[in-house]
């Protein structure tokens, strides 16, 4: 008995010293390790602001040290940042970061985490002028609370976490929103991050022109991935998610009720090539339930790829871009069309970046774009393959034969799924003629294959209407018949004339 008591007293003694001298050594290593993430923030808001025109800065304000803890301020400075249409914004507000110093937090040891950290903050937005509306919102909560936890690895596990809020104009809600947390992990130099987010709902009440009120509620909202960084600044590959239960909008003259649910996307970048300089990415997009008025409507799916982009020729021509964003907003504010200002010296970069990228041959397509109803489906896919021409200067037909070196693309319509969609909008009309709806609804569907055999747009397959694009090395395959580009823009111009009203 005496043995196991000596041997208990020896590890509290053991995890007091090491508690000590951790907190000793947090407290020295603290000052630098703020000033370098406080630089490094800095970094990323800059990068993230380029080409809007103002900026965001984050400060130090002060630090106060202790044996165990540490309590520092910082502020962050909005000036003339472009937020959509509205006007600039304009805001300074603080933050309070209350710092346990390791290896053992209070904070984590009261959560059963006990793995040894430097140190763990505790940050709170502060209520000023700037923040007391929203404060008031949340129930004069903090509206934003996090909680950083650095091991000495150089770990960093994050969670993040907005109050409840509620917004009231007049004694009704504006805005209601559930609240939301976010969990990351990764390295504090943000090569790496895991992410997981959670929101159960978001509602908002508005009038809109017509001066009828709209509702519109989101449901269950997820996302989470894992992502890494390149070695190409700000490109990271690896997988994000996002998702929605769903989406309900209430609107109109007679309040009809719009649902979406199991709402998608799924995002997958890869690093290709030898140099891994290259981006390949699969993003997918998808509506499980459409239904509109309490009938059902259908579900829609789109599946966009790219191949062989050429990152540094990529960021290159995205920086170039940026700094021509502010006029081109400039100009479309004042009412006038965008133009862009290039100087020899610029206009020759431009064009070195894009020919850059056309080396790699880059390829973009719409691999799947579906909408599907109960008794069919309609789908079109398009894929592009470009190369570097010999010459920008060349004549407009033959650069763009150089440039585009293959083009398919298919469009299928389903003759049952137009007859689905006649039925629905009969319906949603008052009409009640079950017979006559069954009729008319058919009989849209054997018009649309009628007017495409007509018109020699397209061909009929079973019960689709198909058209059909293939073109490579200057000549054109429409729908099994094969022709050079010309014959095929004149066919395309003969259609469109054919379409002009009579006069």
């Amino acid at each position: 008995m005496k043995k196991s008591v000596g041997i208990l007293c020896g590890l509290a003694v053991a995890i007091a010293v090491a508690t000590t001298a951790g907190a000793w050594y947090t407290g020295k290593q603290l000052p630098a390790e703020l000033e370098r993430s406080v630089a490094r923030g800095n970094e990323e808001l800059k990068k993230a602001l380029a080409g809007n025109g103002g900026s965001m800065t984050l400060e130090l304000v002060s630090l106060e040290q202790h044996f165990f803890t540490s309590t520092a301020h910082y502020r962050l400075k909005a000036e003339n940042v472009q937020v959509g249409e509205a006007d600039a914004i304009n805001f300074a507000v603080g933050v309070t970061d209350q710092i346990e110093h390791g290896p053992f937090p209070w904070s984590r040891v009261k959560a059963f985490k006990l793995m040894p950290v430097m140190a763990t903050s505790n940050s709170v937005l502060d209520k000023d002028d700037f923040t007391k509306g929203w404060y008031a919102a949340a129930g004069d909560k903090p509206p934003v609370t996090a909680q950083f936890s650095l091991g000495y690895g150089g770990n960093v596990d994050s969670d993040i976490r907005l109050a409840p809020v509620t917004l009231k104009e007049d004694g009704d809600n504006v805005l209601d929103f559930s609240g939301m947390q976010v969990l990351m992990s990764g390295d504090r130099d943000g090569k790496a991050v895991g992410i997981h987010a959670d929101a159960g709902h978001l509602e908002l009440n508005f009038v809109d022109e017509q001066q009828a009120p709209v509702k519109i509620q989101l449901n269950g909202f997820k996302a989470g991935g894992k992502l890494t960084e390149t070695g190409h600044d700000m490109i990271y590959v690896g997988n994000f998610d996002l998702a929605l239960a769903d989406v309900q909008a209430t609107f109109g003259p007679k309040q009809e009720l719009l649902v979406l649910k199991g709402l998608q996307q799924n995002n997958l970048y890869n690093a290709e090539g030898e140099a891994k300089d290259k981006l390949a990415g699969r993003l997918e997009y998808k509506v499980g339930d459409i239904s509109y008025a309490g009938r059902k409507v259908g579900s829609a799916e789109m599946v966009l790829t790219m191949k062989s982009i050429d990152i540094p020729a990529m960021q290159a021509l995205m920086a170039w871009y940026q700094t021509q964003l502010p006029q081109m907003q400039q100009a479309a504010a004042d009412g006038e069309a965008p133009s862009l200002q290039m100087t020899p010296e610029e206009q020759a970069k431009v064009q070195g970046d894009l020919q850059q990228l056309l080396v790699a041959k880059p390829q973009v397509a719409v691999e799947k774009l579906a909408f599907k109803t109960a008794n069919g489906e309609s789908h079109f896919n398009l894929a592009m393959d470009f190369a570097n021409p010999s010459s920008f200067d060349l004549p407009p037909d033959q650069l763009g034969k150089q440039l585009l070196t293959q083009l398919k693309a298919k469009l299928s319509v389903s003759k049952p799924m137009v007859a689905d969609l006649a039925t629905l909008q009969a319906l949603l009309e008052g009409e009640t003629d079950a017979q006559a709806i069954a009729q008319q609804s058919s009989q849209a569907g054997e018009m649309v294959g009628m007017m495409a055999l007509q018109s020699g747009m397209a061909t009929v397959e079973g019960s689709d209407v198909v058209s059909s694009l293939h073109y490579a090395d200057g000549m054109v395959d429409f729908n099994g018949k094969k022709m050079t580009v010309e014959e095929f823009a004149m066919l395309i111009s003969g259609h469109l004339a054919a379409l002009q009203p009579q006069g």
